[in-house]
């Protein structure tokens, strides 16, 4: 275990702290307001399209009420703050299909639902909702830095840890709170952190993430109210870090400039594991250029980072949940055919297609490779030379204009189907117009027409 003494480290919750609250003062460039959007885009059609997943509709019967002071997405049911963070988080989860920061985990499910939570009750405009999520990246980046990769390699999930304190973060933005208890806030939000990689593939993944937006919302609100927590939670003996880093910080390590968590943002375009996506590509790449069919296949080897072993290698999946941490079959359905775009094919149906169990049993992982995600793909045919394909989808980078056009077609996949194609084109054109208008209008175009 890493030494965190008092006397021999620096102030990092002060540190956070002063940074939250700084970036009140901050005015953010037309780039990192639609980095922003993006996140926020991207997090409503997932949060929308999740929110008639199972885990969502049990969460929404245990905490929603006909009235409260935040909207449930989804239906027309209202919670507290903190309730409506955590059912909103939840659904945001639940398909696999969220962005992705490296040192963070899936920040956009914990951090907007939070947010936006808070956004509605405090009644801000547009504008302050996308600098909130600003800081709330920033923050979650900020402690990632410090905790990673020890942190997730132990076992914990770093969207159900990290990101609480980006939650936190975004609360206390939202709620202008001072530098006293912005760091009550940060220790309360330290206590509450909890998550286990052992859920993956469970509905308790999806509850993580709203448990987290939970907590941020809950901690920044308690200590907006004089409840109290230790201020230095990060370094102190017994403190996060501590006790769940595993690892000195780094030498040299300086906190993140302002919206420098933005340069880092990932999204998917794939409905699983992100782990899962180079290799995904990789196949893909090998089907395109060299007309690869599964019936000709007669042997895969996928090598990959020794930790993708942990996360997403569930060996015989039973269910769509399952096989979205299953590289064994989403190969064999790259391979097949299956558009791992779309949220149908994962499910319990596809999970035990006697095809596709026969395949994947055709599929051999091995976790011999130093990257963090790059992954080689080596495919052996019944006739003709072995193939091979290396991909690595943390490099994909997209003209700003070609990213737009992807989310945005994202978004109409996920959210037509739920609130038809005039509603979810108004949805969509408020949310490029937030930082010009009113929150009430996302709030309108969320609930759809009345």
């Amino acid at each position: 275990m890493a030494d965190f003494r008092e006397d021999s480290v620096q102030p990092l919750t002060e540190i956070l702290a002063d940074n939250i609250v700084g970036s009140a003062n901050v005015e953010p460039t037309a780039a990192q307001l639609a980095a922003a959007r993006r996140i926020l885009i991207d997090w409503l059609g997932v949060a929308l399209a999740g929110s008639q997943e199972p885990v969502a509709r049990i969460m929404r019967d245990e905490f929603a009420k006909p009235s409260g002071e935040a909207m449930i997405l989804g239906s027309l049911l209202r919670a507290s703050p903190a309730d409506a963070a955590l059912v909103n988080g939840a659904s945001g989860h639940a398909l696999d299909y969220d962005d992705v920061q490296e040192f963070v985990g899936h920040p956009g499910a914990v951090v907007v639902p939070a947010a936006l939570a808070v956004a509605e009750v405090e009644n801000v405009d547009g504008l302050r909702l996308l600098r909130a999520i600003i800081t709330g990246f920033d923050a979650a980046r900020y402690v990632g830095t410090l905790a990673m990769p020890g942190h997730y390699d132990r076992g914990f999930h770093s969207t159900a840890t990290i990101c609480t304190f980006g939650a936190a973060a975004a609360a206390c933005h939202l709620m202008r709170l001072g530098e006293q208890q912005t760091a009550y806030a940060i220790g309360l939000a330290a206590t509450q952190a909890a998550g286990l990689k052992a859920m993956f593939g469970t509905m308790a993944k999806p509850f993580h993430a709203g448990r987290a937006a939970s907590a941020g919302v809950t901690a920044a609100r308690l200590a907006a109210r004089g409840m109290e927590a230790n201020p230095r939670a990060l370094e102190t003996g017994q403190g996060f870090l501590d006790t769940q880093a595993h690892q000195a910080v780094p030498a040299g390590w300086m906190p993140p400039a302002y919206g420098e968590s933005l340069h880092h943002l990932l999204f998917k375009f794939h409905a699983s594991c992100y782990l899962t996506h180079s290799s995904i590509e990789a196949l893909r790449q090998l089907k395109i250029e060299h007309g690869v069919r599964s019936e000709n296949v007669s042997r895969v080897v996928l090598r990959v980072p020794a930790g993708h072993l942990k996360v997403c290698n569930i060996e015989e999946p039973r269910t769509g949940l399952e096989t979205k941490f299953s590289l064994r079959h989403i190969a064999a359905m790259v391979l097949s055919g299956y558009d791992t775009a779309e949220l149908s094919v994962f499910s319990d149906k596809v999970a035990n297609e006697p095809t596709l169990r026969e395949l994947r049993r055709r599929v051999e992982v091995r976790g011999d490779l130093d990257a963090h995600f790059e992954t080689k793909v080596e495919i052996a045919l019944a006739a003709g030379m072995p193939l091979s394909m290396a991909a690595d989808v943390s490099k994909a980078s997209f003209p700003d204009e070609e990213l737009d056009r992807r989310l945005d077609k994202k978004f109409r996949t996920l959210v037509g189907p739920i609130m038809g194609d005039q509603a979810t084109e108004h949805l969509l054109t408020v949310s490029y117009t937030l930082a010009k208008d009113g929150l009430g209008d996302l709030l309108d175009a969320i609930r759809g027409p009345a």
